[in-house]
């Protein structure tokens, strides 16, 4: 099934813990991580909508949530970046690591941690790729 970004959102967010669990990867990738994530998807020429915030948190190699949330959220790590970088993204024309350091996408939250944890967040990044997301615009 196909999701929309943003207009399905929930959905999306739910998928994607899903597919984060279904990774064996990523289980053993981020054992004994706990972790908050704040993902923001902010507007730019091809969307010009409010923000979309997904709320990741991560214990033990799992997923136990993933949501939607409005206004200002609890996390430990936040990576931010336009509409089309996040099309970009999730369709595989950029990656992750090279976004990151190039600039498209703000990071916030300790370096050290995200570099000890790299191969969690680029599993995670991959159980989002594995979506079929189409978006607006």
């Amino acid at each position: 099934m196909t999701l929309t970004l943003p207009a399905d959102a929930a959905a999306w967010a739910d998928t994607w813990r899903d597919r984060i669990n279904d990774r064996a990867d990523f289980a053993a990738a981020a054992a004994d991580f706990e972790a908050t994530f704040l993902f923001e998807i902010l507007a730019d020429d091809r969307y010009d909508g409010d923000p979309v915030r997904f709320r990741v948190t991560l214990a033990d190699g799992a997923c136990t949530d993933a949501e939607l949330v409005d206004g200002d959220a609890d996390y430990d790590f936040a990576m931010r970046g336009h509409y089309d970088a996040w099309a970009a993204l999730l369709s595989g024309e950029l990656d992750v690591s090279a976004s990151v350091m190039d600039g498209t996408f703000d990071v916030e939250g300790n370096t050290m941690t995200l570099l000890q944890r790299q191969d969690a967040v680029s599993e995670m990044v991959a159980a989002a790729q594995s979506i079929d997301t189409e978006f607006e615009g």
